[in-house]
């Protein structure tokens, strides 16, 4: 399916990267800085998609509010983007919602930990994404660069894969928003390396464990602590939780 941008990777990133290092200049003084880099990022990602589906004749996916058959998996993010997603909680949750949402990492991690990835999907009905709440996600304009990939074309091949469980199961969705999103994190990925931030592949619901077990996730991330990988004996992070532990004691 030939709905890709047209544009190649490098001209494409390259224009990421100059989003991306236009809003580095706003990412001094205040841990909250850093969010521009990624949010304008992400802006810019939604741009290009608008500008693809203008120009060319592209299916429309059957995503819709109230279809969650994707919000079972496992999914993972990058270490801004969890700072950024807790930082909206913080600011937009109320404490009994927070209280809930920490409950339902709990109870996740509980049913996950030590599981193999077949084990995890025969329990999928059991544990569906932490923020997912009636079908709907719960911070929607705040999902991960990886929510924003999928575009499924064909709602009934969803729900079949996840009434039978077929983890390999082939469903079809759009090209662009998987190259264009994908590209993009790339880009926020680079530009954090570059700020001697961490980075890396973390799985969202312990990287929300580890985030909400931190007075400041942003502030930490900022300074360049390393929060989210266990950096040893000497290090300033936290270590992961082990099995067994209480989330929050």
């Amino acid at each position: 399916m030939q709905d890709q941008n047209q544009a190649g990777p490098d001209a494409l990133s390259a224009y990421f990267f100059q989003i991306a290092d236009a809003a580095q200049t706003q990412a001094v003084g205040t841990s909250n800085a850093l969010f521009p880099i990624i949010r304008q990022v992400l802006a810019a990602a939604a741009q290009v998609l608008d500008s693809v589906a203008g120009t060319c004749q592209s299916p429309a996916p059957e995503c819709a509010s109230g279809c969650s058959f994707c919000c079972h998996s496992r999914i993972h993010v990058i270490p801004l983007e969890a700072v950024v997603i807790c930082a909206h909680v913080r600011k937009h949750f109320s404490p009994a919602a927070i209280q809930g949402l920490k409950n339902r990492i709990c109870t996740n991690l509980t049913y996950t930990r030590g599981r193999s990835l077949a084990q995890r999907v025969a329990i999928k009905d059991q544990t569906p994404c932490i923020f997912l709440k009636h079908h709907v996600c719960s911070i929607y304009d705040q999902r991960p660069f990886i929510c924003r990939t999928w575009n499924s074309l064909n709602r009934s091949d969803c729900e079949t894969a996840f009434i039978s469980g077929n983890q390999n199961a082939e469903i079809p969705c759009l090209s662009a928003p998987n190259y264009v999103y994908t590209l993009a994190r790339d880009v926020v990925q680079a530009v954090c390396t570059r700020m001697h931030l961490e980075t890396g592949r973390l799985e969202l619901v312990s990287a929300m464990d580890h985030c909400l077990g931190l007075t400041d996730a942003a502030d930490t991330f900022a300074r360049g602590v390393t929060i989210f990988e266990d950096p040893g004996p000497a290090g300033r992070g936290r270590a992961e939780k082990k099995d067994g532990e209480s989330c929050y004691p």
